[in-house]
């Protein structure tokens, strides 16, 4: 029996009761606590879920915004020699046919164009360094003897990275395998020996059509690659006794660089 019951039934006391004349009153009264009881409650149970909105909202995951667009690379290495500003630059391939991926390599700070590709400080002082893309087809069968002729090789990353290794003097590295940007492919050093090259026929020390060596000591380091079936070799050259982290920087340019689809 509730408060209310309990009211009621003392009415029917005999009398006399004192309850009876204060019966209605009383209950009016229980009545108005039940409703304040309620009113209470009910903002209560607002206010905590207010308050689970709002920690939810701080311990759900928000959306991510969309990443910054990459930035353009420039198009242009500029006039010979003539100083290149740190940045992204699109770099052409010797030889490639048309409708190739462009590579697009970061260029720090300290280089000079040259021939479509860069440069920095001199072979022969020892602080030599450059880079310029290739593809390559044929190989000098020796880079510094008479009547030397270039000997077409297979068609694959392989098949180039083998030949190159085996080229006589060079000292060449077995390839070994590499990917740059998610292309494939074969890493090859080749060395040039201690030799006066201007005894060479024509005074150059050739490893293929178009490329011959600067200076005893200078060391070719190779990334042979298969960029949607074209062959693309990036040749970081540098003198042989380089400064580690300059090397490492050369190195760095080398595997930092994307491939922009053909234009």
């Amino acid at each position: 029996m509730n408060l209310e019951e309990l009211l009621r039934a003392e009415r029917e006391v005999v009398e006399p009761n004192p309850l009876v004349d204060r019966t209605d009153a009383l209950v009016s009264r229980v009545r108005r606590r039940r409703r304040v009881v309620a009113s209470v409650s009910g903002v209560v149970a607002v206010a905590a879920l207010a308050i689970t909105v709002l920690v939810l909202g701080q311990t759900l995951p928000h959306e991510v915004a969309p990443a910054e667009p990459s930035p353009s690379p420039t198009l242009a290495l500029g006039v010979e020699d003539a100083p290149v500003e740190p940045g992204l630059y699109a770099f052409p391939v010797f030889d490639a046919p048309a409708g190739y991926r462009v590579p697009v390599v970061p260029v720090p700070a300290g280089f000079l164009s040259a021939e479509e590709g860069v440069r920095s400080g001199d072979m022969d002082a020892g602080d030599g360094r450059v880079l310029l893309l290739w593809d390559i087809d044929s190989v000098y069968t020796h880079p510094c003897a008479a009547g030397a002729t270039a000997v077409r090789v297979g068609p694959t990353a392989g098949d180039l990275a083998e030949a190159l290794a085996a080229q006589p003097m060079r000292s060449g590295t077995d390839p070994v395998p590499v990917t740059v940007d998610g292309f494939d492919g074969f890493y090859v050093e080749l060395s040039v020996p201690d030799i006066d090259l201007s005894a060479c026929p024509g005074g150059k020390f050739n490893s293929w059509p178009g490329r011959w060596q600067q200076a005893p000591g200078q060391v070719d380091m190779l990334w042979i690659l298969d960029v949607d079936g074209q062959r693309v070799v990036f040749d970081a050259s540098r003198s042989g006794n380089l400064d580690p982290q300059a090397e490492a920087e050369l190195k760095d340019m080398v595997t930092s660089t994307t491939f922009a689809p053909a234009g």
